[in-house]
């Protein structure tokens, strides 16, 4: 017997100083049972930072061909595929010939080991574009998580300041690899 996802019910009051962006949203979220609650929580980071064009989550982790996180064009091409957590070089490389725009978003601790590997490879890849979320930040809004939560999202200056739902501040400070 297969198991189920679990689902999981986001509010979310959403202030983008950076695009002028501002909104309230409602979001169901499916989590996967080989998924854990961190990369669950990086994929809601990640459609937070990427408001236009809307991104909308894709099968994600349960079918390996498609994007986590993407977003259309009129023509129904991809304009922006992105993937949370560590793919390999040759994924990011069918992405971009499947994709105007790729963002890869590492979150683990063992990120820049993964960066190491495969740096040379992405960097040749002139659609790609790495944005590392910093792993405490994630650990520390994914811990505890109620199915159903509330978090108010401040973007400002390719940084997240979510109030989660026990009402803390937890700061998410992107950054790109040199």
């Amino acid at each position: 017997m297969a198991l189920s996802s679990t689902i999981f019910h986001a509010s979310l009051d959403i202030a983008d100083t950076d695009r002028n962006h501002f909104g309230h949203e409602r979001l169901t979220l499916a989590l996967h049972p080989s998924e854990t609650p961190e990369r669950m929580v990086a994929r809601v980071l990640a459609w937070c930072l990427f408001p236009d064009p809307p991104l909308t989550f894709g099968s994600g982790i349960s079918t390996r061909d498609e994007a986590d996180l993407l977003a259309k064009d009129l023509h129904d091409n991809i304009a922006h595929w992105v993937d949370v957590g560590e793919p390999d070089a040759d994924r990011v490389r069918k992405a971009c010939l499947k994709a105007a725009r790729v963002t890869v978003l590492p979150y683990g601790r063992q990120w820049a080991q993964w960066w190491k590997r495969n740096e040379k490879d992405i960097r040749k890849m002139s659609r790609a574009q790495i944005v590392v979320l910093p792993w405490e930040s994630v650990d520390m809004l994914a811990r505890n998580l109620p199915r159903n939560f509330t978090w108010q999202v401040n973007v400002s200056d390719g940084s997240l300041y979510v109030v989660d739902h026990n009402g803390e501040m937890v700061t998410v400070t992107t950054e790109t690899p040199d």
